[in-house]
């Protein structure tokens, strides 16, 4: 199995350890033996059964117990640390652990290793260990996919509507938003591509817009094997080299060139093309050999920034120049797009959307008066409490992982008295197992906790951008948005735990109802079979007694 510390390691060999030894005790003194004597005992005093409906009923549970047994009790799996790795989110590159031999020796990958306590090599149930993998896999996965930080932001939708005044324009630009941005957006978030800015550093100002330049490439606008091309004929772009992909664009430019039509300028290929996404913004041959972007006049970047009023064209231009001074003549010709058509605001600017405090509103003057003074007071205990408040949730979330090697330890030391005690239940043994994997998850509810509490602070809380400075003028709402945010840190967990357990209980409830169908069924099978026998019984002797009259 792949594991992620060393303390997770310790406690769950030190947990087979126990395991071992209980397991050994269990079947040496034969007590293991005391659930299927239970159940034969059991199964006997229900005398509503037949004999033969006894038989396949306890067959059928033997069936059941023996296979929790070797599967839920057993150990026959070694432990082996197949790998270590480091939790790493989208933004992070995993850390392979390695083995240090010492100054003559270099270093080697830490994989592929029997695990032994105290020299005994450690074993576990193949239920246990299957629980185990599937936590450990699920937890590296979910937590891959999650972004380092959260930048809250909101894009005016109106802004085409309002500024762009050309309804064909303002059509087109809604069409390439649709076919070319979004499915790219949606690319990145899926296959969370470092390589873009917005991934790499998610509060970084650079975010996406239907012409930033990371698009521009291969691995999206200009991959029309993947769709990034338009679906519609665009007139202007019969020269764009994506046509020649298009069949029924390619077959009537042939019917013309072999002469089987004359078009006179009616023809498909020569009303338009379908350019690719990246010759649609940048011209027709963007993303080929020979392209310069600067000089294409057909491109909707050039046609948007054409459509932007003088006024505010020469308004924003000077913004930039007195920012950004030495920026190529293409990158001031984005900008002012991006700022004219889809500008995007960071949501924390907004005025009047901070976080609504209702222990201010007192509607008699001696009431607000009365809050405001035990706002003042309860603010100086925040305040005095700021430094031990910190540092007391960084201890808890250090903790955490401790504690979570430790529930497993728990657990696992108490599998095989669970399994004897419930006589080999498979409702206990998927409750148990789903118990396991959901303890194995919690590092990804910790990683999605730590996401939310820093991005949360940074988006609402933060207001001068000094986290000093906001922790001095308004320690109310930092503050409380910590230990608020950090109760996640333990209540998280500990819901999804739960419900899953419960889940594994139903999950286990419906294996056993499977498994007992065939003996249900053939219990109202013998029984309708003794029914239909008396019944016959009582027609032939009925017959008999009509036949003497």
């Amino acid at each position: 199995m792949i594991v992620s510390s060393i303390s997770d390691l310790y406690f769950i060999s030190a947990g087979l350890y126990a395991l071992a030894v209980l397991t050994g005790l269990l079947i040496g003194t034969g007590i293991f033996l005391l659930p299927f004597a239970m159940m034969i005992v059991t199964s006997i005093r229900e005398t509503s059964f037949e004999a033969r409906e006894l038989l396949g009923r306890m067959e059928m549970q033997t069936y059941t117990m023996l296979f929790v047994f070797i599967v839920g009790f057993y150990p026959l799996r070694p432990l082996t640390m197949e790998n270590v790795y480091t939790y790493s989110r989208v933004c992070e590159t995993a850390e392979q652990g390695t083995i240090d031999y010492g100054l003559l020796e270099d270093e080697i990958p830490a994989t592929d290793l029997t695990v032994m306590l105290s020299g005994k090599e450690l074993k576990m149930p193949m239920f246990l260990e299957l629980a185990l993998k599937l936590g450990t896999g699920l937890s590296f996965g979910s937590i891959s996919e999650l972004p380092c930080s959260f930048n809250l932001q909101g894009m005016a939708n109106n802004l085409m509507n309002t500024q762009i005044t050309n309804p064909r324009l303002r059509a087109e630009t809604k069409e390439f938003v649709k076919q070319c941005y979004k499915p790219a957006l949606n690319q990145v978030a899926r296959s969370n591509d470092n390589n873009v800015s917005w991934i790499e550093d998610p509060d970084t100002i650079n975010q996406p817009w239907p012409g930033h330049p990371d698009f521009m490439n291969d691995a999206y606008y200009s991959n029309t094997g993947r769709g990034f091309y338009s679906q519609s004929l665009i007139p202007g772009f019969q020269a764009a080299r994506n046509n020649k992909n298009i069949s029924k664009w390619f077959e009537s430019w042939k019917a013309e060139k072999d002469g089987l039509i004359e078009c006179g300028g009616s023809c498909l290929h020569e009303l338009g093309g379908f350019p690719s996404c990246q010759e649609w913004w940048l011209g027709v041959g963007a993303g080929f050999g020979g392209f310069n972007a600067s000089s294409n006049n057909m491109s909707l970047r050039e046609r948007l920034y054409d459509h932007v009023p003088d006024e505010q064209k020469s308004k924003t231009l000077t913004m930039l120049l007195a920012t950004n001074d030495g920026e190529s003549s293409t990158w001031y010709k984005n900008k002012l797009v991006e700022r004219s058509f889809f500008n995007s605001v960071a949501m924390n600017r907004i005025e009047n959307a901070e976080v609504r405090d209702y222990g201010l509103l007192g509607e008699s003057v001696s009431g607000t008066l009365a809050d405001w003074f035990n706002r003042f007071t309860g603010t100086l205990g925040n305040t005095v409490s700021a430094l031990p408040e910190y540092a007391g949730a960084s201890l808890t979330q250090l903790a955490a992982p401790i504690i979570k090697g430790a529930v497993l330890l728990v657990i696992i030391t108490a599998f095989p008295l669970v399994m004897v005690i419930s006589k080999f239940d498979i409702k206990m043994l998927t409750a148990l197992s789903f118990l396991l994997g959901s303890v194995m998850l919690w590092p990804f509810f910790w990683e999605l906790t730590i996401l939310l509490q820093k991005s949360y602070i940074e988006t609402v809380a933060n207001q001068s951008n000094v986290p000093l400075v906001d922790l001095i003028t308004q320690p109310n709402v930092m503050l409380l948005s910590n230990r608020i945010t950090d109760a996640l840190f333990i209540g998280f967990p500990v819901f999804v735990t739960s419900i899953l357990s419960y889940a594994g209980l139903g999950f286990g409830s419906a294996i056993s109802g499977m498994a007992g169908v065939g003996g249900g069924t053939a219990s109202a099978g013998a029984k309708g079979t003794k029914v239909a026998s008396k019944a016959g019984q009582a027609g032939v002797k009925a017959a008999t007694k009509g036949a003497a009259k």
